[in-house]
């Protein structure tokens, strides 16, 4: 899975040679930016939520990271360019930033799916900066509950219920809005049975209508050519 994805068996030993598994309890920090570049993290099991720090102290969480996801890569003249703090109990393998480096250079087909991979997370960041700027606050928590869902498919596990693993505070961190507006938005879903909650767990009993919902839920190649479509209509009209 994920940057592994290529390598052969002889490959693939050499790489997990040059790495320890490591567990984390929620909370716990992995990585914190500023600090010098050690290691980065490809996640086994749980979730880190990659965030950085405005300098008013607000907090703004960029990504979420679960199973087969890299973290903790990204470096800014050879510090860590973002903190990762466990939001559940964390397993994973952490590698050596400058040997792993060394072993990329020797491997192309490694390199290539390094490549894909942080291709893939910038292009899931642009989708969730175009949806916080653009949506109204109702519409970006469907929005993000449909990312939860998609992050299981990509793991392979397909389900309409999905265990949160924020709480309602940091949401608000990864959408931009205060936990008041979170709350609001959570009920007002909820009166709408667009979706429904137990606990931790909200389930989603229709995705399309909550896609529907969440003007801009689907990925960015495929809502831009509808874009472009209406502004040349109402340039004709």
């Amino acid at each position: 899975m994920g940057i592994c994805a290529p390598l052969d068996f002889d490959k693939l030993a050499e790489l997990l040679g040059l790495g320890e598994t490591g567990h984390w309890r929620k909370g716990d920090r992995l990585f914190q930016a500023g600090e010098p570049m050690g290691r980065f993290y490809k996640i086994i099991e749980g979730i880190v939520a990659v965030h950085t720090t405005l300098s008013d102290g607000r907090r703004q969480i960029l990504s979420l990271n679960t199973t087969g996801y890299v973290c903790g890569y990204l470096e800014n003249e050879g510090t860590y360019q973002f903190t990762g703090d466990a939001v559940t109990d964390v397993e994973a393998c952490a590698f050596d930033r400058r040997q792993f480096d060394q072993l990329e250079a020797r491997y192309p087909d490694l390199a290539k799916a390094v490549e894909q991979e942080m291709s893939a997370r910038l292009k899931r960041t642009a989708e969730t900066l175009t949806a916080i700027g653009q949506l109204k606050a109702p519409e970006r928590l469907a929005y993000f509950l449909l990312q939860l869902t998609d992050i299981y498919a990509d793991r392979f596990v397909a389900t309409s219920a999905v265990l949160l693993p924020l709480t309602r505070e940091q949401i608000g961190h990864h959408l931009g809005m205060t936990l008041e507006t979170v709350s609001r938005c959570f009920g007002l879903l909820k009166n709408r049975r667009l979706i429904l909650e137990s606990g931790n767990t909200v389930t989603i009993p229709d995705r399309a209508r909550l896609e529907q919902f969440a003007v801009l839920a689907t990925p960015i190649e495929r809502w831009l050519p509808t874009v472009a479509m209406l502004r040349k209509r109402d340039s004709a009209g």
